[in-house]
């Protein structure tokens, strides 16, 4: 293989990942502002009685939060939460505004770079999808397992990694924030990411065919 092949392979196979890690800023986007995963959340997880607030409350916070997210706000308005609880979740909405960004800013590198690798290599977009795609499906196929099996493992590494304090060290029986989205919301939050992402990316894929 030569330096020009070396360079292709590796400048397709950096593009292809920053397809994925596209698709995952855009795929968490509209799970986070759509209303069903938190609908999900109070049928299945049984969150009126985890908590003893009304499906009403429920809701108006669920609406709160999801705008939070979106909005120029601080601080979360929501009056049952602690001030551990609330600075908590300025970390969270800290983060995900980091991934949302992250996405619109590698979406302008990506298409430059799929310019370069069609302009000079004659990659087509359709193929850099598809590798993404395969990349992807690999990984999952290897960490899926893991991702299974020791998901509150690996969730607490995440915070751990995420953020640099022990405001998200909270307490189930007593802290809201947990009471209403218990461990396996979140494990359905990942799961439904994973498919939204395998999604978008074959869409993609038929789109630039």
């Amino acid at each position: 293989m030569n330096l020009f092949s070396i360079f292709r392979l590796t400048l397709t196979t950096i593009t292809s990942l920053i397809f994925i890690l596209i698709i995952i800023s855009g795929s968490l986007n509209f799970i986070v502002r759509s209303s069903l995963i938190y609908d999900y959340n109070i049928s299945t997880y049984s969150i009126e009685k985890r908590t003893s607030l009304s499906l009403e409350k429920i809701k108006e916070i669920n609406l709160e939060i999801r705008s939070y997210f979106f909005n120029e706000k601080e601080l979360l308005d929501i009056d049952i939460y602690s001030d551990k609880e609330i600075l908590h979740m300025k970390d969270v909405k800290s983060v995900m505004n980091f991934i949302f960004d992250l996405g619109k800013i590698l979406s302008i590198v990506f298409c430059i770079l799929a310019f370069v690798l069609y302009s000079y290599f004659r990659v087509y977009i359709y193929k850099l999808i598809f590798y993404s795609l395969s990349l992807f499906l690999t990984i999952l196929m290897f960490l899926g397992t893991s991702f299974l099996l020791f998901f509150q493992e690996l969730f607490i590494i995440f915070h751990e990694i995420a953020f640099n304090n022990d405001l998200w060290i909270l307490n189930p029986n007593e802290d809201y924030l947990l009471m209403m989205y218990p461990l396996p919301f979140w494990f359905s939050v990942s799961v439904r990411v994973g498919i939204m992402i395998i999604i978008l990316s074959i869409l993609s894929l038929i789109i630039s065919i």
